[in-house]
């Protein structure tokens, strides 16, 4: 199990990945896709920076929320391709970018332990049970 702030880590660099991806793949010429992954990547930076979690700006967005949107990112990563209509733009490798990416992106919620798991301090399970921001 990956606990939440090396998840929470982990957000800013998947972030970061997928917005360079278009470049760091070679498909950026292609219009919908390289607009896919920098909508995903900034939003999920977007949204980590809102998560009730360790390494955010504010803590607003509860964690199961978070949760689904990094799920449903994933989703769209692998669907994107025949979505948007680019699949045949695309070369293997690059069609495979996405396709680990999104699994990847699923993968990190499935694998993510529970809050309430890794809350070790009595300040985070106070947090925790008056849905509080956590303490920095």
């Amino acid at each position: 199990m990956i606990p939440l702030k090396t998840h929470n880590i982990l957000d800013y660099v998947i972030g970061a990945l997928l917005i360079v991806s278009p470049w760091l793949f070679r498909f950026a010429e292609i219009d919908a896709a390289r607009n896919t992954f920098l909508v995903l990547g900034g939003g999920l930076i977007v949204y980590s920076l809102l998560t009730n979690y360790y390494y955010s700006v504010a803590h607003i967005l509860p964690l199961g929320v978070h949760m689904t949107l990094d799920a449903l990112a994933g989703i769209v990563l692998i669907l994107a391709p025949a979505l948007f209509g680019y699949r045949d733009l695309l070369t293997g490798g690059q069609y495979a970018a996405h396709i680990v990416l999104g699994i990847g992106a699923v993968g990190l919620v499935a694998l993510t332990r529970p809050r309430t798991e890794a809350a070790k301090t009595p300040a985070e399970r106070a947090a925790i049970a008056h849905d509080v921001p956590l303490p920095h």
